[in-house]
C-alpha cells in the first residue's frame, strides 16, 4: 500500500533528525569539531532541495533555507568586523561615511569581552551610508548584502566543504557556547612591533549548528505538511550517477 504524503514527510524528517542525534553522540576530540559542522552544513544542503526550485542554485537553496526557516534573529545583520575587510579595499570617497560608521561600531564592541551578534547593524541602518544598491559588486564579486550572517554563513559552509577548515581565526573557548559571538585578537607584526593590533574575529560556534538544524528541520517539517510536498519528490533516484538521466 502507497505511503501518503505526510507519511513520506516524516520518514524523510526522522531520517535527517537520526542523523543529527547520532552525530550528537559522536566522541570526538574538541579540535574535531569541524567534522560534525560539515556534517551539519551537508545536512542543511540536502533538506533545501525540498524546499526550493529545481533552476536554484547552491547559494539561492542554501541561504534560502537560513533566511526562511530558521528561527536565527540576526541573520540579517550586518557583520561589522567583517565589513571593514570590504571598505579597506573601497578607496572611494564616497565610502567615507560608511567607514565611519562602521568603524565607531567595531570600536564601541573592542573591550575585549565577549560581544553578541545583536551589537551588529541592521542592513537598513547602513543604508542611509552605502552609496549604491546594497546588491552591487563592488569588489572580487561582493556586495553589502554579502556581509549579512546569513551569507556570512554560507561562506563558512563553502570553507568547510570545500577546504575543509574554518575561515578566520576565531576560537571556541569551551563546548558551551550556545550562540555567534565576537572575540578579540591582538596581532603584533614584526619583532620590533610594540603596539598590537587589534581585531575582533567572528565566530559560529558548534552548538549553534546544531540549533540551528534542528530548529530548520522541525520548520520544513511544517511547511511540508502544510503544503502538502513530498520531498522525495525533488530528489533523483536510480541507477545513473548522473540524477537528470534517472
Amino acid at each position: 500500500m502507497p505511503r501518503t504524503t505526510e507519511q513520506e514527510i516524516n520518514l524523510y524528517i526522522e531520517h535527517f533528525n537520526k542523523i543529527v542525534e547520532r552525530l550528537k553522540k559522536y566522541k570526538l576530540d574538541e579540535s574535531d569539531r569541524i567534522f560534525k559542522k560539515n556534517i551539519l552544513v551537508s545536512v542543511l544542503d540536502a533538506i533545501s532541495r525540498a524546499t526550493s526550485d529545481y533552476n536554484d542554485g547552491n547559494r539561492d537553496r542554501f541561504v534560502g533555507i537560513i533566511d526562511n526557516f530558521s528561527c536565527w534573529e540576526d541573520r540579517s545583520r550586518v557583520s561589522a568586523p567583517q565589513l571593514q575587510y570590504l571598505l579597506k579595499h573601497l578607496n572611494s570617497r564616497s565610502y567615507e561615511r560608511a567607514r565611519k560608521f562602521i568603524a565607531e561600531i567595531v570600536e564601541e564592541n573592542s573591550n575585549g569581552e565577549f560581544i553578541d551578534l545583536s551589537n551588529d547593524p541592521k542592513i537598513d541602518e547602513i543604508k542611509k551610508y552605502w552609496p549604491v544598491p546594497i546588491e552591487q559588486k563592488l569588489f572580487n564579486r561582493l556586495s553589502l548584502s554579502s556581509f549579512t550572517h546569513k551569507n556570512l554563513f554560507y561562506s563558512y559552509r563553502n570553507s568547510l566543504v570545500h577546504e575543509l577548515q574554518e575561515p578566520g581565526y576565531g576560537m571556541e573557548f569551551h563546548n558551551k557556547h550556545k550562540a555567534p559571538f565576537y572575540h578579540g585578537r591582538t596581532s603584533f607584526e614584526g619583532e620590533s612591533s610594540m603596539n598590537g593590533i587589534r581585531f575582533l574575529e567572528l565566530v559560529y560556534p558548534l552548538n549553534f549548528y546544531f540549533s540551528l538544524t534542528e530548529g530548520i528541520i522541525n520548520n520544513v517539517r511544517a511547511y511540508l505538511i502544510e503544503n502538502n510536498i513530498n520531498p522525495y519528490e525533488a530528489y533523483s533516484f536510480g541507477s545513473s550517477w548522473i540524477g537528470d538521466l534517472n
